[in-house]
């Protein structure tokens, strides 16, 4: 058998050795974690330079362009993780519309800059896959917060949506009426696509206005919808 090989305590054995204790170890590094980056499309000087000031104090880094062009041109330079855009952007209002329905297929969340009295443009931008709105006034670290909330748990508008029907306990037609009018469908249009009459309708929707204690299919949106 082969002897162990012993060698004595001596002053190039480490200390902790020669008196028995646990070696000291270092900790591990902490693993640093990689700082995300947002593009922000604002035409407004004063919110735009307020919002990437803000946000770049709070740790996330952001460029900051103002027009649909400027933003077509940083995105094909680089990928980021998230992209806030004002929904009205431009002369007619539609830039911010069209980047939304752009940026659908490449998977990058895209927050809306809203106010919520403009559902038709909300309605919109939902149908084009944002994955949030948020409405002014807001401060950068309530952006901020949304953007975290958005990496954390990336499952968009239907997510919220779907959460909120279950809180307000609609039942399975009411939720398929809530879904729709959600979409912006008129109640005629409904009619066709459900086969239930108008009259049938106006119940259902009246049902879901009042377990949602709201009034009309605006505030409906405000009531949903994370802000």
């Amino acid at each position: 058998m082969k002897t162990p090989d012993v060698r004595p305590a001596s002053a190039t054995t480490p200390r902790a050795e020669r008196d028995g204790s646990a070696p000291h170890q270092r900790p591990a590094p902490a693993r640093s974690v990689p700082q995300r980056h947002v593009l922000l499309i604002e035409d407004d000087d004063v919110a735009g330079e307020a919002l990437a000031i803000g946000l770049g104090a709070l740790g996330t880094e952001c460029t900051w362009v103002r027009t649909l062009d400027e933003a077509r041109r940083a995105l094909a330079k680089r990928t980021y993780d998230a992209v806030v855009t004002d929904i009205v952007l431009g002369p007619d209002g539609r830039a911010g519309l069209d980047l939304v329905g752009e940026l659908q297929p490449t998977g990058a969340p895209v927050l809306v800059i809203t106010a919520f009295a403009d559902v038709e443009r909300v309605k919109e931008a939902m149908n084009r896959g944002a994955s949030y709105l948020i409405e002014k006034p807001f401060k950068p670290e309530d952006l901020n917060k949304v953007l975290e909330s958005v990496w954390e748990e990336p499952r968009g508008l239907v997510h919220f949506v779907e959460r909120a029907l279950d809180r307000a306990e609609l039942t399975a037609k009411e939720r398929d009426v809530a879904r729709l009018l959600l979409k912006g469908l008129s109640t005629k249009e409904m009619a066709g696509v459900t086969g239930n009459t108008e009259k049938t309708l106006k119940h259902h929707i009246a049902s879901i206005f009042h377990k949602f204690d709201v009034a009309s299919r605006a505030e409906l949106f405000h009531c949903i919808f994370p802000t």
